[in-house]
């Protein structure tokens, strides 16, 4: 008998675990599902509200509308139309013709002159000496002695005269300077006016 009842109470004791968790599991996962799903529907529903409530402040932030003002009818804005603008058509300039610029000729400079008779400040050329040259004295006449002698076709500087001659003679004097600066009296017979040296004949 021991040994009967402890089989039987080994048989009880290990079926009654399995009779209490079937339902258990039975009554547990049933109202899981629904709860899970009810939590879902209501996040959704939410979401969706929450979409709605979004938009419409949206479109009172962006669109506000106006005011109507009793009295007056509300007119629609006044578009007005502006043409398109038109493409700009290019300018072409117009062709300049130039006209051909003379090239100036140059004037020819005129050629320096000498001077026409003698006087102060007058270059003078020696001529007529045959080669002697002409004398230089200290005085407008022929007894003051000579103090040089100016050749043949040089060039003097008049620097004073005309003076008569101190003898009376026919001669006629001028106070020159000669090339090497000798300055002294020569007769006017053998002077010819010329022009400075350094312009030439």
């Amino acid at each position: 008998m021991k040994g009967q009842d402890w089989k039987d109470w080994q048989t009880r004791r290990t079926r009654r675990p399995r009779r209490i968790e079937e339902p258990k599991s039975l009554e547990i996962g049933f109202p899981i599902v629904w709860v899970l799903l009810g939590a879902l529907s209501g996040l959704l529903v939410i979401g969706l509200i929450g979409l709605g409530v979004v938009n419409i402040v949206r479109k009172q932030a962006i669109t506000p509308t106006p005011t109507a003002i009793p009295g007056i009818a509300p007119t629609n804005p006044v578009v007005e139309a502006t043409a398109p603008p038109q493409p700009a058509t290019p300018t072409i300039p117009p062709v300049v013709t130039l006209e051909p610029t003379e090239t100036p000729t140059p004037t020819p400079s005129p050629e320096p002159t000498p001077p026409e008779a003698l006087a102060a400040g007058v270059y003078a050329r020696v001529v007529g000496t045959e080669g002697a040259g002409l004398s230089v004295r200290g005085g407008p006449g022929t007894n003051n002695a000579r103090i040089s002698v100016a050749a043949e076709d040089s060039v003097v500087l008049i620097l004073d005269g005309p003076r008569a001659d101190e003898n009376q003679q026919d001669f006629v004097w001028w106070f020159v300077r000669d090339e090497s600066g000798v300055e002294g009296w020569v007769v006017q017979d053998f002077l010819q006016p010329t022009l400075p040296p350094e312009q030439g004949q």
